[in-house]
């Protein structure tokens, strides 16, 4: 049986570097000893709960008992914990302790399970839409029900490939597949109108004619317009690759055309090496936001409605049918 994956936050980041240094995560409502409660019973920890924080509300008193009877009793000896850092990096390890009790001055957490971290972090921007709209989530502890992403990224599942003929036969990112193969059979001109469309979807409004920006190889300028709330002036470079790995060097060029006060976008329907995602991500520099092409089918999966709808409303009819897939393989 699998390993259950938990998230366990520590104010949002805050103390993520002490958990990974002193290989435990922990949660700080109570400060006396648990051997002093009844941690099987939520109801006794309601009690207990009422007599600390007297003033709050029940939903807000279910809420927290909620958390702690689960970091308690449903984190088990195995089961795999996410602790945010106040970046893009997840740290990840597995639990090795049943809920002891500790007390200094490295957190204000004294209720504590001992974890073995991974050596490498994963980043969020590596994982699934839905998956990183969960791991959202305002609660300081909860349970991630699609975990099979997750256990895959560090090795304790397997994506299994037929060597006939190369048809994926299980994997977590198999409809992705077949629906990223169907964007390599458009020609480079519906490619690149579809990529306008579903940055299009997401309020990116382009202040620049499609593929004739003409500056180190940016394809797309304009304003990324999020429900009003924020304006981002971005450029935006496609690679349609459907093997070739982007490298540090694309990242370099791409970064060096970018104009002042503009954040970049780089999408490609293959993947990014390393040193390419290092690249992008160095704090010294303008960050680049990196879509590969599981990313980007993600982004047309989670769109996709809009994306049709308006490309026929434009009477691209054509491009839409080749574009339209069975409902099964569009989750909900």
């Amino acid at each position: 049986m699998n390993p259950n994956v938990f998230v366990l936050r520590a104010d949002y980041g805050r103390y993520t570097d002490v958990f990974k240094k002193e290989n435990y995560i922990g949660i700080g409502w109570f400060q006396t000893d648990p051997s002093l409660f009844d941690l099987s019973n939520k109801d006794s920890l309601k009690e207990e709960y009422k007599k600390s924080f007297p003033t709050d509300l029940p939903m807000r008193m279910n809420q927290n008992v909620g958390q702690i009877f689960r970091f308690v009793n449903e984190m088990k000896i195995g089961d795999i914990v996410i602790s945010p850092f106040n970046t893009n990096e997840l740290l990840v390890g597995k639990i090795k302790s049943e809920v002891y009790f500790k007390k200094d001055e490295s957190s204000p957490y004294p209720w504590r399970k001992s974890v073995e971290w991974l050596p490498n972090v994963i980043d969020r921007h590596t994982l699934s839409v839905p998956l990183q709209s969960t791991l959202k989530s305002s609660l300081t502890c909860f349970r991630v029900v699609m975990c099979e992403e997750i256990l895959t990224q560090i090795g304790i599942l397997s994506e299994k490939v037929s060597s006939q003929d190369e048809e994926i036969i299980f994997s977590p990112k198999s409809n992705y597949e077949l629906i990223r193969r169907r964007f390599l059979q458009l020609d480079p001109t519906e490619f690149e109108l579809l990529v306008s469309y579903v940055l299009r979807s997401l309020g990116f409004d382009a202040t620049q004619e499609t593929g004739k920006v003409g500056d180190g190889g940016i394809d797309y300028e304009g304003v990324l317009d999020v429900f009003g709330v924020a304006s981002i002036n971005l450029q935006v470079q496609v690679k349609r690759y459907e093997k070739g790995v982007i490298g540090e060097k694309d990242i370099r060029s791409f970064r060096g055309a970018l104009k002042k006060d503009f954040q970049g976008c780089f999408i490609t329907l293959s993947t990014f090496n390393k040193k390419a995602i290092e690249s992008a991500q160095d704090k010294e520099r303008e960050t680049i936001q990196l879509i590969d092409g599981y990313r980007f089918t993600e982004i047309f999966i989670e769109q996709y409605d809009k994306i049709i709808e308006s490309l026929n409303y434009d009477d691209y009819d054509e491009l839409s049918q080749k574009l339209k897939f069975k409902k099964s393989l569009i989750p909900n």
